[in-house]
C-alpha cells in the first residue's frame, strides 16, 4: 500500500466516524478564555466620596480583583513598591555628603554595609576613629544633641534629612533649647545616640534615622529622643515620631511636634514612661502620622 492509498483510507475512516459535513465551523462572538474573569467593582453610591477616600491614603484600597487574585495593575504596583523597599535598604550615603550639609561625619563599628545589616550591634557604637573625633570636635553640654543616621534607608535621609534637621533646629531654638552642630553617623542604628550623648555630655539626644521601609515607603524617617543619655538606655525611656515624609508627617509639622515633646520631656525629667504618669498603655507622645 502506497502512502497516498494509506492517507485516503485514513480520511475515509475519519469521515465515517465523525461524520462528514459541509457546514462552516461555528465562530464564537467572544474568544475562549482561560482562568477567572475580571470582576469589576459595582458602581459606588458616591463616586466623589470614593475618590476622596483614595486621596487620603497611599494604600491600595478599592482596587477590584480577578477571581481571588490581584489585578495585573495592582500586582505590578506591588512588585514596584517592593523594589523601592529593597533599594532603600541597599542605599548608602556617599562620602562627602554630610560635610556638604554642615554636619560632622562619624561612623559606627560596622566595616561595611553588609556587616551593618547582618550585625545590628555594630551599628550602635562608634568606631575608635569616630569616637576620638567626637570627643575632639563635637560640642559639649548641649540641651539637645542633634544626630542624623542613615539607618535602614539612606535614601530617606538624603531626601528628607536636611529639611527635617533645619526645621528641628529652628523649632528647638525657638523653644529655648541650646542645639549645636549636627552629627552624621554612617551605618547607624538608633542606639548610637546613647554613646554620643555620653561623650558629648548632652542633656538629651535626638537622632533621625531612615526607617525600615515598607512597600513603597523608602523615603520615611523617624525621630528618636532620649533624655539623660547613658549607654544601653532602655527604649522605655525614649520617644519616637515616625513616618516623617511628604506623604506622612511632613518635616515642618514633625519638628514643631518634637519641640513640644522635648519641652514636656525636660519638664518631666525624662521621656518615655515618665511622660505617661506610670501608665505604659498611655503613650501620647508616640506619634505615627
Amino acid at each position: 500500500m502506497t502512502e497516498d492509498e494509506l492517507r485516503a483510507l485514513v480520511t475515509q475512516v475519519v469521515r465515517e466516524v465523525v461524520g462528514a459535513t459541509d457546514e462552516k465551523p461555528v465562530v464564537r462572538e467572544e474568544p475562549l478564555r482561560r482562568g477567572p474573569h475580571h470582576r469589576p467593582l459595582p458602581a459606588p453610591r458616591s463616586a466623589e466620596a470614593l475618590e476622596q477616600l483614595k486621596a487620603l491614603t497611599p494604600s491600595r484600597i478599592i482596587t477590584g480583583r480577578t477571581g481571588t487574585r490581584y489585578l495585573t495593575k495592582s500586582y505590578l504596583g506591588l512588585r514596584a513598591d517592593h523594589a523601592i523597599a529593597l533599594d532603600a535598604v541597599e542605599s548608602q550615603i556617599e562620602d562627602g555628603w554630610a560635610e556638604k550639609q554642615g554636619w560632622l561625619p562619624l561612623r559606627t563599628r560596622a566595616k561595611d554595609h553588609a556587616e551593618f545589616l547582618l550585625h545590628p550591634d555594630h551599628g550602635r557604637r562608634l568606631d575608635d576613629a569616630s569616637r576620638q573625633r567626637c570627643e575632639k570636635d563635637a560640642e559639649r553640654g548641649l540641651d539637645v544633641q542633634l544626630i542624623a543616621g542613615d539607618g535602614l534607608s539612606a535614601n530617606a535621609l538624603r531626601l528628607n534629612g536636611p529639611a527635617l534637621l533645619t526645621a528641628l533646629r529652628k523649632h528647638l531654638t525657638a523653644a529655648g533649647f541650646r542645639v549645636g552642630k549636627p552629627l552624621f553617623v554612617k551605618f547607624a542604628r538608633i542606639g548610637v545616640q546613647d554613646e554620643i550623648g555620653v561623650i558629648t555630655q548632652a542633656k538629651s539626644t535626638l537622632i533621625i534615622v531612615g526607617e525600615r521601609p515598607g512597600l513603597g515607603t523608602g523615603d520615611s524617617l523617624s525621630i528618636y529622643t532620649a533624655h539623660g543619655p547613658k549607654l544601653g538606655q532602655d527604649n522605655a525611656e525614649k520617644d519616637c515620631i515616625s513616618n516623617v515624609r511628604d506623604l506622612g508627617f511632613v518635616p515642618e509639622r514633625a519638628a514643631a511636634r518634637c519641640a513640644a515633646l522635648m519641652k514636656d520631656t525636660f519638664a518631666a525629667g525624662g521621656g518615655g514612661v515618665k511622660l505617661t504618669g506610670g501608665d505604659p498603655a498611655f503613650r501620647p507622645h508616640v506619634i505615627n502620622h
